[in-house]
């Protein structure tokens, strides 16, 4: 498992510095607007500059260079940022660097990568741009020949932003999915009718696992009734327990249960289809406290085979984690700090109290 061990950030939103150790199973608790969203911003903007989305549609959708920088442009001129990830030979570092610049945008002034290897001497640094540029140079065609920019594009590509919060009408949740878009599942859940449907016909054993779970959180659920329909494509269609005589859409869900269905599929899908890191924001919004242990065991389970990084505010949802796995998030005069905790410095309290309890008691911090 390739694993995100060291996260340095400067001058990103309410970040104005942090250095935050991470493991395979990371999560993020604080108050609202402590800065949790912030970080998983942080990673979906990655996901945007490897695609040639960074001026457009990121900093149009999420803000201009004064909206992103630390308290705007005039206190904050550049972001700064280090990843390191390791793989079995070493670890490989990504660094960049984002100025602002004239309408009010931000580029890549810096950007390169490198190989330290466990034994042996540091590869030389690899530059991924030469000048100024508005994409991220492993867009570029070049990086593909190099084994160090390569690998890294490959990794970075594969940390995944998962959020599936838009439930609308209009969600494409909703709607038809072609039936080839079914590789892995898209950051919104967009095409998981056709995910669902692939699974169906090549891995039977995940399938008849969501079904088995779904069927534990919303017991009114039987099984799904998918079908390619040609030019349209798969619909999300299902059958109620015990009205088997009877078909239902997508517009009979309520969006906690269609945020339920695409969170269990997600954390179902088989090693091959999984990202090397799902980063998810609250999961647990709109979710039955039995239905909260069984994603929290969810989550736990597929951190065997990648990298987990959450964030919640639900005190009975980290109920279900160890203190290891807690990162505490604070807020203070403008500024997110990121604080690793230790089930040995809190032993004493666990002797008593719940993880929930010791978080909401202000032990650990990260209250509002």
């Amino acid at each position: 498992m390739n694993l995100l061990s060291h996260l340095s950030i400067q001058g990103f939103r309410s970040i104005k510095s942090a250095e935050i150790e991470l493991r395979t199973l990371n999560v993020m608790i604080g108050a609202n607007g402590a800065g949790k969203s912030n970080l998983i911003d942080f990673f979906r903007m990655l996901n945007y500059a490897l695609s040639r989305g960074f001026q457009d549609p990121y900093q149009r959708e999420r803000g201009p260079a004064s909206g992103i920088l630390h308290f705007g442009s005039k206190t904050t001129g550049v972001i700064r940022a280090e990843l390191k990830f390791n793989s079995e030979k070493g670890v490989n570092c990504y660094r960049f660097t984002l100025a602002d610049t004239a309408g009010d945008r931000l580029t890549f002034t810096k950007e390169e990568v490198q190989f330290l290897p466990f034994e042996g001497a540091p590869r030389p640094v690899v530059p991924l741009i030469s000048h100024p540029s508005d994409n991220s140079g492993l867009c570029e065609l070049w990086a593909e020949n190099d084994p160090q920019a390569r690998h890294a594009k490959r990794f970075l590509e594969r940390c995944r932003v998962y959020q599936f919060h838009d439930t609308s009408l209009t969600s494409h949740l909703r709607d038809y999915t072609p039936a080839s878009q079914n590789r892995y599942l898209y950051a919104d859940g967009g095409n998981l009718s056709a995910v669902l449907l692939g699974l169906r016909q090549e891995h039977a054993g995940c399938y008849l696992s969501i079904c088995r779970t779904l069927k534990t959180v919303l017991p009114w659920f039987d099984d799904f009734l998918l079908e390619d329909e040609g030019r349209k494509g798969v619909l999300l269609r299902w059958r109620m327990a015990g009205r088997g005589d009877y078909l239902f859409g997508p517009e009979h869900l309520s969006d906690g249960s269609l945020r339920i269905m695409a969170l269990v599929t997600l954390l179902h899908l088989p090693e091959a289809m999984l990202p090397d890191v799902i980063i998810v924001d609250e999961p647990e919004l709109g979710l039955h406290p039995v239905a909260e242990q069984i994603i929290a065991g969810l989550f736990k389970h597929v951190s065997s085979k990648c990298q987990v990084i959450l964030s919640t505010q639900s005190s009975t949802f980290i109920d279900h984690f160890s203190a290891d796995d807690l990162i505490v998030v604070e807020h203070e005069n403008g500024e997110s700090s990121f604080k690793r905790q230790s089930t040995d410095e809190l032993a004493r309290w666990l002797e008593r109290y719940s993880l929930g309890q010791i978080w909401s008691k202000n032990i650990v911090g990260g209250r509002p």
